[in-house]
């Protein structure tokens, strides 16, 4: 399953350290025919293969993005030009309308290690008032409690709530209220090191490691 991708080569690897220390345009153009080939074209190689698989294991529709390496500077105080990292989302889609929610897959290869997620980092509007009445349900919370627990077992990392409290005029069991002060939800396997990306074995890593969180996407795409 998943092609031939034979990993991503530890050069690219070496490119991103190299990267980090030297975060310039005119380093980075002159490296650039290396990204290209070290980075770029592994990570598109990647990405088409795991979206094959995933889409075979959802039987479903998947989207895929491979994020630029260009940050956006714009409104940062940090001005470094690029990102020491290459990440990539496998979207799920939303439903006949476009309305329903926008989860997804996450995978991210930094010069620490290796990361797999899934779920929505940012509820839109409707999905948000979705997933609260979900929440307000106690059948509902429930399943998603139990869910996000056993992901935690697992040694999951489940994201950060948005808000400080929880946010007023939802009637919802108290065991459950925290789970309304998340705008966006998650879970997140991180791996130091970088052995589950460049062997291989790296597309059904991924898929594994997208069995493991795949409950908060289920959750997020049934509101």
């Amino acid at each position: 399953m998943g092609g031939g991708f034979p990993g991503f080569p530890k050069a690219a690897v070496k490119f991103l350290k190299d990267l980090e220390k030297n975060n310039s345009r005119d380093w980075f153009a002159e490296n650039k025919k290396t990204y290209e080939e070290v980075l770029k074209a592994p990570a598109e190689m990647f990405l088409a293969d795991v979206q094959q698989a995933l889409e075979k294991k959802l039987d479903a529709e998947v989207t895929a993005k491979l994020f630029r390496i260009h940050r956006d500077v714009r409104f940062s105080k940090d001005k470094t030009p690029y990102n020491t990292h290459v990440r990539m989302a496998f979207f799920g889609k939303p439903g006949a309308t476009g309305q329903g929610t926008h989860s997804g897959f996450y995978f991210s290869l930094d010069t620490t290690g290796v990361f797999y997620g899934a779920g929505s980092l940012n509820l839109e509007k409707a999905a948000l008032e979705n997933y609260r009445s979900a929440v307000c349900d106690p059948t509902q919370a429930a399943a998603l409690q139990k869910a996000l627990t056993g992901l935690t077992k697992k040694g999951c990392r489940l994201s950060e709530p948005d808000l400080k409290r929880v946010p007023s005029g939802y009637e919802v069991d108290p065991a459950h209220a925290h789970l309304l002060q998340y705008k966006g939800l998650a879970a997140w396997l991180d791996n130091k090191g970088h052995a589950k990306a460049t062997g291989n074995d790296a597309v059904r890593q991924a898929l594994a490691a997208f069995a493991t969180v795949r409950p908060v996407h289920d959750f997020l795409m049934g509101l």
